[in-house]
């Protein structure tokens, strides 16, 4: 049986990045993108780039939910958590993205109620623990929707409300791929996103004439990832493959499908740095309205600001920039201090790239 060790083998990720150089002495220049922070992590923390040729560039993409969480959703919740007898709760990452002058965090200091909650049910808990308005930031993509469409089919307490900013993957995939603002031989897709969507959801790529390959997370899944790709390129033969078979199916996970969408239902949406993407985001359903922190609340807002001045994350984000081309990066900008949102989340580009560099050999040490 496989193991994670396995999979981060020294001799196995030399062998697979040697037949990564042998196909890629046969192409052009060719770019992958990763669509998952965690993937990027990976590609960034083991030095993958390192390891494949100058000719195989692995560009990073709309990987992190917090990046691309619409300045305007929270600006919404910076409002809620100031209102009278309510406080905010979400997940850690989010408190820290700017929105102009202020974010979730800094409204705390001036006297907002925000707390940081670790799972939906701990969401569930504090509001019946208080009688407090207790409004629950969702930020997310597929693979946590599931669980934030289950607190409502919990019985959850009257004073427990929802403000929603929950985005699909597939559509801004296909957003990007009609923008052609980046030049994509290849696709990296999200493993975590497709052990509940299914394989099968990234079909419409190879159907446009570009290989992807869904991937799970360790040093080898990557690189096998970036292997079938080339061959791909190199037959001439676009398809959708799963190389993560130990966790993803093609048609996903069916239940947690059924639950997100028996709570959800799917508008257009706004991604910070991308701009609106049709049907790309999750709102609640009438049905649940009485849960709906937009229509029982009066959180109207200002026009919410642009990207900050001289932050290139939504250049990051679209894969037409890397971290350091930012001359923000390492400097007016930093995990501790972070400018723009990039540099916030573990899984921000920018965030990964700091701690651990563009091409980091020395953590590829780190494979047993």
């Amino acid at each position: 049986m496989a193991t994670t060790r396995n999979y981060r083998d020294r001799k196995l990720c030399t062998l697979i990045s040697r037949k990564i150089g042998d196909v890629a002495s046969t192409l052009g220049h060719v770019k992958i993108m990763n669509f998952c922070g965690t993937h990027e992590h990976t590609i960034t923390y083991y030095g993958i780039r390192s390891l494949v040729p100058e000719n195989v560039e692995l560009i990073p993409g709309p990987g992190c939910p917090v990046c691309v969480a619409d300045t305007a959703d929270i600006m919404e919740a910076i409002k809620l958590s100031i209102a009278e007898n309510t406080m905010v709760v979400t997940f850690g990452d989010i408190v820290r993205v700017p929105a102009g002058d202020l974010s979730l965090w800094k409204a705390r200091a001036r006297g907002g109620r925000v707390r940081v909650i670790y799972s939906p049910e701990d969401a569930l808990k504090i509001a019946r623990e208080t009688d407090k308005n207790v409004v629950f930031f969702a930020v997310g993509f597929e693979t946590t929707a599931p669980a934030i469409a289950a607190t409502l089919t919990l019985d959850p307490p009257s004073n427990y409300y929802m403000l929603t900013s929950v985005r699909l993957t597939p559509p801004v995939m296909k957003a990007l791929l009609d923008m052609g603002e980046v030049r994509i031989d290849g696709i990296i897709a999200p493993g975590h996103v497709s052990t509940i969507i299914g394989y099968n959801s990234w079909g419409f790529v190879a159907e446009r004439g570009i290989p992807v390959v869904t991937a799970g997370f360790e040093p080898a899944d990557v690189l096998m990832a970036i292997l079938m790709i080339l061959r791909q390129i190199a037959e001439g033969k676009p398809r959708n493959v799963n190389e993560y078979v130990r966790s993803v199916t093609p048609e996903g996970n069916v239940k947690a499908k059924k639950l997100m969408y028996q709570v959800f239902k799917v508008e257009d949406a706004r991604w910070r740095g991308i701009g609106v993407v049709k049907e790309s985001g999750l709102y609640l359903k009438d049905k649940y309205s009485d849960y709906d922190a937009r229509l029982q609340f009066d959180i109207d807002i200002e026009e919410p600001p642009g990207n900050p001045p001289g932050c290139l994350c939504h250049k990051v984000v679209m894969g037409s920039a890397y971290p350091t081309d930012c001359k923000l990066f390492g400097k007016a900008c930093t995990p501790s201090r972070p400018y723009g949102p990039c540099m916030v989340s573990v899984e921000g580009a920018c965030n990964i790239w700091f701690r651990y560099g563009p091409q980091a050999p020395r953590a590829f040490l780190s494979i047993v």
